[in-house]
């Protein structure tokens, strides 16, 4: 009778699942909070009293005014505070539900908690916010941090504990357990039970000391106590859970109190009766916003770049009036320099050139940020293998707002394939209200070229012609020079002539019997050179000419015959007086013109100095230097045996 006694008692003392889990702290407007099956919206408040429009999840909207509280199914929702300023609001709230099983969600603001796994001695939370997702182990007991959450779990809560009757309905949280019947069977000469337990209608057969998973609850299976009881233990497969979302900063500060709020300082300058006067300033003390805030509940708050304050509360304390400040920070709000400055670098250069031929590029830079930078450096950062060959300016004063600058390049490619051709970095000056200077510096970049180069085909044809002569006489030299590559370049002709010989030359610079003048010559291009030789002796000459490009030297030659030039005829009645005691002495006379040339190749002029001759009937010694285009140094060389006869 006794034992019958305490199964009844035990029966009668059953607990239900109450609403043991809370969602509590400050949660962004509009919000949505709670468990997946109960959540609620809050999507308009009213700027006159704080009262929100509220929609629990089935049960349409209602109104829930600054200290109320609504209550549906197994779930409720309380407003306590808010904070609000035109650019953001923040609601001190309450949500309360009975638990979190394993594999459901709860809604926090931006924040997402699924349980994915729990046991007897915690659990393990996925917890998502935005692009960020991160599991972290909830021991049982002990609370733990994610960003601004603060979470404790009482993992897998005990339900029920102690006798179920055979064919009684007991009724635990949303599930009915029924122990339905049992059977006993003989195997191997041993006697086996097997209990029938049905949740919510759903059979499962278990022998006594096992355990059922229903997913929802784990029922541990104990002995029968003759045909009408069967001890069972009932266990949540999930928990309760507490999660607190706190603000970035909650505390009393007192009047003429600066406090450090991430990048900003915060300073309480006056306190009022309902009011006080703060100032948000950068972390050298400049103040950036300063204004009235209310206090009190329903508190008129100051917000600058991601921090919005407000004051729920104020007292006076040890002589000094105090104000209770709630602050928050949306870090992905804060001023960044890039916000305020934004430069749209381009690097525009074809996709193909060819080796050691210079090629067009162009730097584009628009300001299409809202302020104007200043102290614009430009650094053109080309790989090796590339180097520019005019000036472009590497500072400019300043890039106004909407304004675009055009930089022109020429660059010359030294090297074939397939290469890198560079980027384009701008470091400029723009305001920015964090920093102790005004103004903070900031860089932009463009893409990376990449730019085909073809490798350089460097040929030349040359072909040098000149005819017989005689000594003293003028021989035109003609050298013909063919581009036979596939790009233009810059070469250097050189032109020699035997020893001995005399020329009349423009625009060639003379080294010893060297000729030497530099031009460009287009793909298939071909031009003609052209000097006067003058030879001083007979004899069989070979003159020689060569082009040198880029290392590659390219040459021909030519033979000519050089006869005797006839002698005078000696007059009738000339005498000839012979001195017997005379020698023969060759004697040199050198006379030195300078004569300037204009830089214009194909209608060069020139004007010699000398009286009652011209350029053409002077011979050039080959025995010093010139430089042509601007001066000729020209040496007039007369060698001439005199017999003096006696």
């Amino acid at each position: 009778m006794k034992k019958l006694l305490v199964l009844v008692l035990v029966l009668i003392l059953l607990p239900g699942v109450a609403a043991s889990s809370s969602l509590s702290g400050w949660l962004a407007f509009p919000l949505k909070m709670g468990h997946e099956s109960g959540e609620v919206l809050v999507n308009d408040i009213s700027l006159k009293d704080g009262s929100v429009l509220a929609y629990p999840g089935g049960v349409g909207m209602r109104v829930v005014p600054i200290g109320g509280r609504i209550v549906w199914d197994d779930y409720s929702f309380s407003l306590y505070d808010v904070i609000y300023t035109s650019e953001a609001m923040y609601l001190n709230t309450t949500y309360e539900f009975p638990y979190l099983l394993e594999g459901e969600r709860l809604i926090a603001g931006r924040y997402e908690l699924l349980m994915k796994s729990v046991s007897e001695n915690g659990g393990v939370l996925q917890i998502t916010s935005g692009n960020i997702s991160k599991e972290i182990n909830c021991p049982s007991g002990k609370e733990v941090s994610f960003d601004s959450l603060r979470i404790s779990l009482t993992p897998m809560p005990l339900l029920f504990n102690g006798y179920l009757r055979r064919g009684q309905n007991v009724s635990v949280g949303e599930w009915d357990v029924v122990f339905y019947n049992y059977t006993v069977s003989s195997r191997d000469g041993q006697l086996t039970e097997v209990v029938d337990v049905r949740v919510n209608g759903r059979q499962y057969l278990a022998e006594p000391g096992d355990t059922i998973d229903t997913g929802s609850l784990v029922i541990g299976i104990g002995e029968l106590v003759g045909s009408e009881y069967l001890k069972a233990s009932i266990r949540l497969k999930g928990a309760y859970i507490r999660v607190k979302v706190l603000p970035s900063f909650e505390g009393w500060l007192r009047e003429g109190k600066t406090e450090k709020l991430g990048p900003y300082l915060l300073r309480i300058d006056k306190v009022f009766d309902g009011s006080a006067y703060v100032s948000i300033m950068n972390p050298c003390g400049r103040v950036i916003k300063s204004g009235f805030i209310s206090v009190g509940n329903f508190s008129s708050g100051l917000y600058y770049g991601g921090l919005l304050l407000g004051a729920t509360a104020s007292r006076r304390r040890d002589g000094a009036r105090e104000i209770h400040v709630v602050a928050f920070i949306d870090e992905a709000k804060l001023p960044k320099v890039t916000d305020v400055a934004l430069l749209n670098v381009s690097f525009i250069a074809p996709d193909n050139a060819t080796q050691f031929t210079p090629f067009d590029a162009e730097v584009i830079i628009k300001n299409e940020g809202p302020s104007d930078l200043r102290y614009v450096g430009l650094n053109i950062d080309l790989s090796n293998g590339f180097r520019i060959l005019n000036d472009y300016p590497r500072y400019l004063e300043e890039i106004p707002k909407g304004k675009t600058v055009e930089v022109p390049l020429r660059i010359l490619p030294e090297k074939a394939g397939n290469l890198t051709l560079g980027s384009v970095v701008v470091v400029g000056h723009a305001p920015y209200a964090l920093s102790c200077y005004g103004v903070e510096q900031v860089s932009f970049s463009s893409e990376k070229r990449e730019i085909e180069v073809t490798p350089a085909e460097i040929g030349y044809r040359i072909v040098v012609s000149a005819p017989n002569g005689t000594v003293g006489s003028r021989i035109p030299v003609n050298v013909t020079v063919i581009n036979t590559g596939n790009t233009e370049l810059s070469f250097t002709l050189t032109l020699a002539l035997p020893g001995g010989f005399g020329s009349i030359a423009e625009n060639f610079t003379a080294h010893g019997k060297w000729l030497t003048r530099t031009d460009t010559l287009s793909p298939d291009e071909s031009r003609v050179y052209s000097i006067t030789a003058i030879p001083l002796a007979p004899g069989q000459y070979e003159i020689s000419a060569g082009v040198e490009s880029h290392g590659r030297v390219f040459y021909n030659s030519t033979i000519i015959t050089v006869g005797e030039n006839s002698p005078a005829p000696t007059p009738e009645n000339a005498s000839v007086v012979k001195n017997t005691s005379s020698t023969c002495e060759p004697k040199v006379v050198t006379k030195i013109i300078k004569v300037p040339v204009p830089s214009n190749e194909s209608n060069a002029t020139t004007t010699a100095s000398g009286e009652g001759s011209s350029l053409k009937e002077r011979l050039i010694y080959i025995g010093g230097s010139f430089v042509g285009g601007i001066v000729f140094i020209l040496l007039l060389a007369w060698i001439a045996a005199k017999m003096e006869e006696g």
